[in-house]
């Protein structure tokens, strides 16, 4: 839980909050870290008007005047930007800082920061958009008083009270008649009061009062205070306790990071060991599957070995048998590739047609295209195919396109024709004169069985 130290000029007092309204404690835990409230008359909040500088002129710049403004106090901050206005900076800090040294000092709580009470009144009307009012808020000893204009602190004051029967109303008209003689505000300008306080007891009734907004109304033993206890919690701008007074709950803070990040860090790491042991146990199973496998695949083969010695055969030749039976279904060509050869022999002659096609492969002893049978352990494919002329040509014009259709077989080296229809055709015109073949146009060959993806495509 968060805890409030407020030191004002009677001492120091804690406020925890507990269901949702803070209530005053003896003492904070140990491991309590504390939001400080200075509620001191030493504070200072001033308006600074920025020149148009950049970069390290205006940061010099600043802390010059932040130097100046607070010569004898580390209790000091500047607020720079667009926080309340542009081209505006407010200058808050603490002339003298013996008190809250002291209080500090006697501390063994960490200390998230010191913020002055004007300040975190601007920060609180700032967040409401309250951008013109006089708020007053009366204490046991002091009246003070924050006025802003255009949402900018323009005037502060702390009156120091000597009875609770002081006039509150008196100070508020001279704060008035103040701001119309330095045309701070014109006079039907003047903004309205905000009193933190009761109106009745304190004679300020009659004057222009401003309803108080539900935020800022009192709740437990805070009073009027819970609004600026709610603004601390939420450590706004305009801290002003030096590094030395706060570097335990910066290494807290740092501590929390760290453990956090390791924490991260673990965390993936388990996720990533999670799906690597994931990974692991898949690729476990699929060695046991496969190990399974082959376990079966191992068992049928030797029942079928067992199978083979039964039937009076050699296992090691009936395996030869199988590798060679399958080497020779490889190695036969496709029908396409066929159809592609006998294409290409027909290449460019556009009067000429496939009359018909047959592809067979020979046996050990059969006759190559019904003539000498095959020797050797050599084995033979026979490709035997005809032709049709679509037109009636001259016997000149057949004859030389059965001699293209033979040169085109005979570019592959490993091609022997057995019937040729060009040969058979020259040789018939020597005889008889006549360029015309008596006997079908029928070329057939044969192929060494080695030789076959070499010649077919």
């Amino acid at each position: 839980m968060k805890t409030v130290l407020l030191i004002d000029t009677s001492g120091a007092r804690y406020f925890r909050r507990s269901r949702g309204q803070w209530q005053k404690i003896d003492k904070p835990d140990d491991k309590d870290s504390l939001w400080v409230i200075a509620d001191l008359p030493e504070e200072v909040l001033e308006r600074l008007e920025l020149p148009l500088l950049f970069g390290r002129d205006r940061a010099h710049f600043l802390q010059r005047h932040l130097a100046t403004a607070f010569p004898n106090s580390q209790f000091r901050a500047i607020i720079a930007g667009n926080l309340f206005r542009p081209g505006h900076a407010l200058l808050t800090g603490l002339n003298a800082a013996g008190t809250i040294s002291r209080e500090l000092e006697n501390l063994k709580n960490p200390v998230a920061g010191v913020w002055g009470i004007f300040m975190l009144q601007a920060s609180i009307m700032r967040r409401l958009g309250i951008d013109n009012i006089m708020l007053v808020s009366p204490g046991q000893h002091y009246l003070r008083m924050l006025v802003i204009r255009h949402a900018v602190p323009v005037v502060t004051r702390c009156i120091h009270r000597y009875s609770e029967k002081d006039s509150d109303a008196d100070e508020i008209q001279r704060t008035r008649l103040h701001l119309e003689n330095h045309q701070v505000f014109e006079q039907e300008a003047i903004p309205p009061v905000l009193y933190l306080g009761d109106p009745a007891s304190s004679g300020i009734a009659e004057l222009m009062l401003m309803p108080l907004p539900d935020a800022m109304k009192p709740k437990g033993d805070a009073s009027y205070l819970h609004a600026l206890f709610e603004e601390v919690a939420s450590s706004p701008k305009g801290q002003i306790a030096p590094l030395p007074f706060r570097f335990r709950y910066l290494g807290n803070r740092i501590r929390q990071a760290a453990y956090l990040l390791t924490a991260l860090c673990l965390l993936t790491g388990m996720l990533f060991a999670q799906h690597d042991r994931r990974s692991l146990f898949s690729l476990d199973t699929d060695e046991n599957r496969l190990q399974k496998n082959l376990q079966q695949e191992t068992a049928q083969r030797q029942h079928l070995a067992n199978r083979i010695k039964e039937s009076g055969t050699n296992p090691a030749l009936m395996q030869q048998a199988i590798k060679f039976s399958t080497f020779e279904i490889d190695a036969a060509p496709t029908p396409n590739s066929v159809l592609q050869f006998v294409a290409a022999s027909i290449a460019g002659l556009q009067d000429v047609r496939i009359k018909s096609l047959s592809y067979r492969l020979l046996e050990h002893g059969e006759r190559r295209c019904q003539k000498e049978p095959t020797r050797g352990d050599k084995r033979y494919a026979e490709l035997q195919f005809s032709i049709l002329l679509i037109e009636h040509l001259p016997i000149s014009q057949q004859s030389e396109i059965r001699k293209r259709i033979s040169d085109n077989i005979r570019r592959n080296a490993f091609v022997q024709v057995m019937e040729d229809p060009a040969a058979a055709s020259n040789l018939h015109a020597i005889q008889s004169g006549s360029g015309a073949a008596s006997a079908e146009d029928v070329w057939c060959m044969i192929l060494p069985w080695p030789a076959l993806r070499q010649v077919l495509p």
